[in-house]
């Protein structure tokens, strides 16, 4: 009743007619055949590559340089041979990619930098709307209607809510509780969990290694009743063993979300299980600078259809992707990616040199349920070191049989430590990261190797 007279309350205001505008715009993608969705995100691109010729300082002069102009796109063909957009680019430039046709609504962001330095960068109004919209847009597809209780694991303290009594009684009004994810505790566990017993939120969404710490609790202590309709997580990679976990606990679907704070949602998991780009996201597979086949992972690169201010026109994320081969089975023509293998920074070494993807530990620990939690530090070709806080003690022929089967995919002569510890530091964001990787493989060795280190739904 509540989530009815809320939405009720605020259908009039100017904000909230543009995000149900927004929406239905995202509704009506859905009606549309593959060609056509391909021929109207081209328009859109060719209408964001002439904005950003004509307004944005940056793009003149690397267009001009590069001798491209608008007119010159048009085909996909003709998008493919424009130059990325790189981490370095955007904080080196800042001032020159931005269009001054929006400088009086620029809002400043940063990334958490959790690889390094963070990036600076700014967005419009309408940033924020788009973001409001696809999320609406994509709970849809799990029966979400907005307005529902919304329960955040949360460690970026730009999105938690202030202590100051106008910042939580908006919390309250907008129905969003919060865990931070920096003040984990037994005690602050308990006080959440009794208080989402008693408040029922329709959906947690949640950093997967926040999560799997709660639902731990959870699964321990108690309260039993916490019965979300939906589980989301984003921001990190969602493990095979986590997702059986939360399953299990919230007796609920989980629906991965691959999203950044500089381009917010990007994918989202249907109802189906398939990870849908969003269609306001171009996105495409790289090796090399070309097109990757279906199943091949490579360099995802995405273009915002919608952010004129600073444009992300070809932006290299820095993560690692591949297409799906299959369509969905949910009928939507929206591409699907197969897996997000993690960050090009979280590329591993075998000692012979090969690429071992920072995934395939998650099929290591996942059959191995002493492991709470893990991270690996390779600093060099020869070295890999393991921290691990465990659930429950091991023997040493336990640890000799981790080390045998890291070994059988790092080479035997890879020197390997493993330290027990009682927790792990966190990003300045409140996320936990499995890899840290000093080492910087040769990426032309993506072409000749699969995805099997990847952990996904499919893994044993």
């Amino acid at each position: 009743m509540y989530a009815k007279i809320y939405r009720a309350l605020i259908s009039q205001s100017q904000g909230e007619r543009e995000k149900r505008r927004l929406e239905r715009k995202l509704e009506s993608y859905q009606e549309l055949s593959q060609s056509e969705l391909e021929a109207n995100q081209l328009k859109q691109i060719q209408r964001l590559i002439k904005h950003a010729y004509e307004t944005v300082p940056y793009y003149q002069n690397r267009f001009q340089r590069d001798d491209i102009h608008p007119d010159d796109v048009k085909a996909w063909t003709d998008y493919e041979k424009l130059p990325l957009l790189t981490k370095a680019d955007i904080n080196n430039n800042l001032d020159d990619l931005i269009s001054p046709m929006f400088r009086q609504q620029l809002q400043r962001n940063a990334t958490g930098g959790s690889t390094g330095e963070p990036m600076r960068f700014f967005v419009e109004d309408s940033f924020w709307l788009w973001h409001a919209a696809r999320t609406r847009f994509t709970r849809s597809w799990h029966g979400i209607e907005h307005g529902g209780k919304v329960a955040w694991i949360w460690g970026a303290i730009q999105e938690l809510p202030g202590s100051s009594w106008q910042a939580q009684l908006k919390a309250r009004i907008k129905r969003e509780r919060y865990l931070d994810a920096f003040m984990f505790s037994e005690s602050g566990m308990r006080t959440f969990a009794k208080s989402l017993a008693r408040w029922k939120p329709t959906v947690i969404r949640a950093y997967p290694s926040a999560l799997r710490e709660f639902s731990e609790y959870v699964k321990d202590y108690g309260p039993a009743g916490i019965r979300p309709r939906l589980i989301e997580t984003t921001s990190e990679k969602l493990t095979t063993q986590d997702r059986r976990l939360f399953e299990e606990v919230f007796q609920c679907k989980v629906a991965d979300c691959y999203a950044s704070r500089e381009l917010a949602h990007s994918a989202y998991e249907c109802d189906m299980g398939g990870l849908h780009v969003c269609p306001t996201r171009h996105l495409e597979i790289l090796q090399e600078g070309i097109p990757a086949k279906p199943s091949e992972t490579g360099d995802i690169v995405i273009t915002s259809l919608h952010q004129y201010a600073l444009p992300f026109i070809r932006y290299k994320t820095d993560d690692l992707g591949s297409f799906e081969i299959e369509d969905s089975s949910c009928g939507r023509v929206f591409p699907v990616l197969r897996e997000i293998s993690g960050r090009a920074a979280d590329l591993l070494l075998s000692t012979d040199g090969k690429i071992i993807y920072g995934a395939y530990l998650d099929t290591v620990f996942w059959k191995r349920p002493e492991v709470f939690r893990y991270q690996a530090y390779q600093p060099d070709i020869q070295h890999l070191h393991l921290r691990i806080a465990f659930k429950s003690a091991v023997q040493d022929h336990w640890i000799n049989q981790l080390r045998s089967e890291l070994k059988s995919r790092f080479g035997e002569s890879m020197q390997i430590s493993i330290t027990p510890v009682e927790k792990f530091e966190l990003t300045r964001s409140g996320k936990h990261r499995y890899v840290i990787s000093d080492v910087a493989p040769e990426r032309t060795s993506l072409r000749t190797e699969n995805t099997s280190g990847a952990c996904s739904d499919d893994d044993p």
